[in-house]
């Protein structure tokens, strides 16, 4: 069995057995096959029908369908409607084998590849909803990072405050050692909020990316691949990966004074080894 064969069988797995012409179409589905790589999800109604035109001119050239696809009545054109959608179906198929898992491109179009102008524009306006709802995930990851920031500043001036405060060394290092206990419970649930939405977020541009594909133009595939995919840091670094650099930083400075204020509370360690109470209370 050739490409071209294995192609055609997978067409004709998508078209209903009742629709088939009774005689042997493996002739047609290889012409449909050759439609599948030479136009892809591109293909049109009209191109179905010159494929057919070919196949079917060999067997009965008095056909009355055997005239060009604008002067076909309506129902003999509708008639071309499943072959269309088995092709764009399956170019769909081979388009997102390379980058989505096929159950993603399941869950994306149950009921197959969109054919209607109309259902065509509805999967339009669901692709910018994609796009805005990606937008507003970033808005919201902005709003988490002004609210842990603030957060984290005022835990680490109440620790400065404690430091500072009089009644001798060991009540002022269990209170540290209790706010930045709360830094380090703090920090690591800002770190998974960072992950999830980053996570949340390359989601999204899995279906993007894969309705982009029954778009004239894919600009967020075109600009990852610009991007170099992510696989050469000295071209791109993920913002995610970035935004997690101060929680993991303030998250190793909570975890030091923790650890270092237990220590001075219970007197395994003097104080003196780690500040000088004058110098700070000075």
């Amino acid at each position: 069995m050739t490409y071209l064969d294995e192609l055609a069988e997978r067409i004709r797995a998508h078209v209903p057995a009742e629709l088939l012409p009774s005689e042997d179409t493996a002739g047609l589905f290889r012409s449909y096959a050759v439609l599948l790589l030479a136009k892809g999800q591109s293909v049109t109604y009209a191109d179905v029908h010159n494929a057919w035109s070919a196949w079917i001119a060999v067997r009965n050239p008095d056909h009355e369908s055997l005239v060009p696809f604008d002067q076909l009545d309506e129902e003999a054109a509708a008639s071309d409607a499943p072959f269309v959608e088995a092709i764009r179906r399956v170019a769909i198929d081979l388009t997102l084998k390379t980058g989505v898992a096929p159950d993603v491109a399941s869950a994306l179009l149950p009921n197959g590849l969109p054919l209607r102008s109309a259902d065509r524009a509805q999967m339009f306006e669901l692709y910018k909803l994609m796009v805005s709802s990606s937008e507003a995930l970033v808005a919201r990851r902005q709003g988490v990072n002004t609210f842990f920031l603030t957060a984290n500043g005022a835990l680490l001036t109440a620790i400065g405050l404690v430091v500072r405060g009089a009644g001798g060394v060991r009540l002022p290092a269990g209170g540290v050692a209790i706010l930045a206990l709360a830094g380090t419970v703090l920090c690591l649930a800002w770190w998974s909020l960072l992950r999830s939405f980053g996570q949340l977020n390359r989601g999204k541009f899995v279906v993007i990316n894969a309705l982009e594909t029954m778009l004239p133009a894919a600009v967020y595939a075109a600009e990852w691949k610009a991007l170099g995919e992510g696989k050469d840091r000295r071209v791109y670094v993920s913002f995610t990966e970035r935004e997690t650099w101060v929680p993991k930083i303030l998250l190793i400075i909570y975890i030091l004074a923790t650890c270092i204020g237990v220590l001075v509370a219970f007197g395994v360690v003097e104080p003196s080894t780690v500040w000088d109470p004058a110098s700070v209370s000075a």
